[in-house]
């Protein structure tokens, strides 16, 4: 199966750089992400946080495989990463200390359990993104992407209009008799976050080169989120669109793309206006519909908390998010539906500061020439701003891939494998 159209020819069952069977590498990376984005599935063998310990230790497995194929372009060390983890280290244990001493905490658990998950996220993006690489990855990576979005919208489509409920996750009170899927991922609002992430690599790549699989990927994973009725989702879509006609190469481009898009939002308002996609997106901007309401509230409370906090560190560690409850956390303040404000209540303005550099430093990563897959990620940090997906285990672990698949070039092949590979008509596209 071809993803690339090119008139080299393309072997995936070749690693250029080392001999090392590349089809052993792909079925390696397609397991690693099935198990980083289907918690639900996993649930079915263990429990709920043994499979996220699971999760987590394949998302730095995949990152790990990733970095180990690629070469650093020399001279593109972001050392500010490194930086940025060991503010949040910082600021993660200043912040257990005031959340101690503020809450009367008997046991440290709980703001630790917050702290060492923030730390792991941040190892997570900052190892995809320290540097500028060359790499052959995203040739292999891209069967296994569009694999796991299609068996992620067909688990939704049996979940959404068959009935299937043997995985947990779907949300069915939401909607009535419209259910909310949440495919293999365990949660009607991961579903969604992962299938925009992987649909921003399939696309990008399909920009790169072009690929019929590739496309229907995108279109697979557009579905997905428009059919699971996610605002956040649509938010991510939207946000990619605007960023990236914002951001096109020539001022004729963008005039012309911002002319198409009122066109076409207009022609979709008027023949659409009772679609119940199109209301549920709408209903994102409107602060009196269901969830924003108690949504503006709770950012309103946030703030004022976080006001009467030390500001540059937390005082509510472990106790503003789900990561305590999904562990099993006895004192819980509930949530903000908002990663920022989560961030600063958490771990003040040190730790949120080095959470957004970290996740900034993954657009820096990513070649200028992928404009999409720039806008893509940059919509998904973005969408933090508004909803609480900063603690998403395979959302963040996907971001951080981003820049491991989208990278500067193939690595160069050493002189001395340069016979055994024959004529240069059947090298693989790059080398």
């Amino acid at each position: 199966m071809t993803f690339f159209r090119s008139p080299t020819r393309v072997h995936l069952n070749v690693d250029v750089r080392s001999g090392r069977p590349a089809r052993a590498f792909a079925w390696i990376v397609f397991v690693l992400i099935l198990i980083v984005t289907s918690r639900g599935l996993i649930e079915l063998a263990i429990g709920k946080q043994t499979a996220y310990v699971v999760q987590a230790a394949a998302a730095f497995l995949l990152v790990g495989c990733l970095r180990r194929r690629a070469t650093i372009v020399p001279g593109t060390r972001r050392w500010g990463s490194y930086v940025a983890v060991y503010a949040l280290v910082f600021s993660g244990l200043v912040s257990t200390f005031f959340t101690i001493n503020r809450w009367s905490l008997a046991s440290a658990t709980t703001p630790l359990l917050y702290v060492a998950t923030m730390i792991a996220l941040g190892l997570l993006l900052c190892w995809g993104s320290d540097a500028d690489r060359r790499s052959d990855a995203i040739q292999i990576i891209l069967p296994s992407v569009v694999a796991v979005i299609s068996l992620q919208v067909a688990a939704a489509i049996a979940q959404q209009y068959m009935g299937w409920g043997l995985l947990s996750g779907t949300d069915y009170g939401t909607f009535g008799d419209q259910a909310r899927p949440s495919g293999l991922t365990g949660s009607y609002l991961h579903y969604p976050l992962v299938l925009a992430v992987m649909g921003i690599v399939v696309f990008g790549a399909w920009r790169r080169r072009g690929s019929a699989i590739l496309l229907c990927a995108t279109g697979l994973a557009v579905f997905g989120i428009l059919a699971s009725y996610s605002r956040s989702g649509m938010m991510i879509l939207a946000f990619t669109i605007v960023i990236a006609v914002s951001t096109g190469r020539t001022m004729a481009t963008k005039v012309a793309s911002v002319l198409a898009l009122v066109v076409a939002w207009t022609f979709i308002s008027l023949a659409f206006s009772e679609n119940p996609v199109l209301v549920r997106a709408l209903s994102a901007l409107d602060l009196s519909s269901a969830g924003n309401s108690g949504r503006v509230r709770q950012w309103t409370d946030a703030m004022g908390s976080w006001f009467d906090s030390p500001l540059l560190f937390g005082s509510y560690t472990g106790l503003v998010t789900n990561i305590s409850r999904n562990f099993g956390g006895s004192f819980s303040l509930g949530v903000v539906e908002s990663s920022l404000l989560q961030q600063l209540l958490n771990l003040g303005i040190v730790g949120t500061v080095a959470t957004y550099w970290l996740l900034g430093a993954v657009v820096r990563a990513v070649p200028v020439r992928d404009i999409w897959v720039r806008a893509g990620v940059s919509a998904c940090i973005l969408q933090t701003l508004i909803y609480q997906s900063i603690e998403v285990l395979p959302y963040v672990a996907l971001l951080a891939i981003v820049p491991l698949v989208f990278t500067h070039a193939s690595s160069p092949t050493p002189a001395h494998t340069l016979k055994s590979l024959g004529p240069r008509s059947t090298w693989p596209v790059g080398a």
